[in-house]
């Protein structure tokens, strides 16, 4: 089992438990799994079982013992993982998945990001979906090159060539042509319609994008729930990541993220995407 598949597969065993998990601890198991902490998610959902804090049906139990199998032993600081087989052995297993006595009300779409400051970097890259924002110059190129080599999609994107009226090339101002004004609408229709399969993508210029075509920035920049949530959906692993920004650029494009929902097109509430925010240069 590759790195991706034990995220992917842990991401679905306790999403599929969220009924039967307390809505705070399920709130924190979401955020350790959206920064790549998916040791101490399993951790936390081997002490609760432990506690027999509810039972689980005889294909999760399965589905746990396959996970654990192809974790390497022992793990710092996780002493439940380190006992998984005798935990595992205990559990209370029941034929059918448990229904709650009296269903929960209806959970909302948001927040549809949570943000993380001073990202660790590695961290991020181990991660289903994300957005980085504001990512430093010297983490362009390890950025495109891991998406090439784990996914075969490693992009960078000068945002300023889609600009209607000029940018700088070669210390020369350009018309950008009319294939570069279209690129970006092209490939936001390409991505909204799935058609992207996972991958990382790297804009540059964004700045320049959000002054002078702030409205169709913000649109990309409200679609990008709905988006990485898709893509985590059908099981992909893509990355967005937005470069050249004012630190004022920032802040308004968290709070337009903020605002943002996932669209309901999903058949169950999503957790929120990762938005990973890069201290300022």
């Amino acid at each position: 089992m590759n790195e991706v598949e034990f995220m992917n597969r842990t991401d679905a065993l306790f999403q599929g438990m969220r009924e039967r998990i307390p809505q705070e601890t399920y709130s924190f198991m979401s955020s350790a799994a959206h920064a790549g902490e998916h040791y101490e998610v399993l951790d936390v959902l081997l002490a609760m079982l432990k506690k027999k804090f509810f039972p689980i049906s005889r294909p999760e139990r399965d589905e746990l013992r396959a996970i654990m199998e192809s974790v390497p032993l022992p793990i710092d600081m996780c002493d439940f993982i380190n006992d998984w087989e005798n935990i595992v052995a205990s559990l209370n297993v029941i034929d059918d998945e448990p229904v709650r006595d009296e269903p929960e009300p209806p959970v909302a779409s948001g927040p549809s990001v949570i943000v993380h400051e001073n990202p660790d970097f590695d961290r991020t890259l181990r991660t289903q979906v994300g957005l980085h924002v504001d990512l430093p110059p010297r983490l362009y190129e390890p950025f495109v090159d891991h998406f090439t080599a784990a996914v075969g999609v490693g992009v960078e994107i000068n945002l300023a060539r889609t600009n209607p009226d000029q940018y700088l090339r070669d210390g020369k101002v350009h018309k950008p042509t009319q294939a570069e004004t279209e690129f970006v609408p092209v490939l936001l229709s390409m991505i909204s319609t799935g058609s992207i399969w996972g991958g990382g993508i790297l804009l540059r210029g964004f700045e320049q994008w959000w002054t002078k075509g702030r409205s169709d920035a913000e649109h990309l920049i409200r679609q990008i729930p709905t988006i990485l949530a898709a893509e985590r959906y059908g099981g992909d692993n893509f990355h967005i990541a937005l470069a050249d920004l004012s630190s004022s650029t920032v802040e308004q494009v968290l709070t337009v993220l903020a605002e943002s929902g996932v669209l309901d097109a999903f058949p169950e509430p999503v957790p929120p995407v990762p938005v990973f925010k890069y201290p300022p240069m």
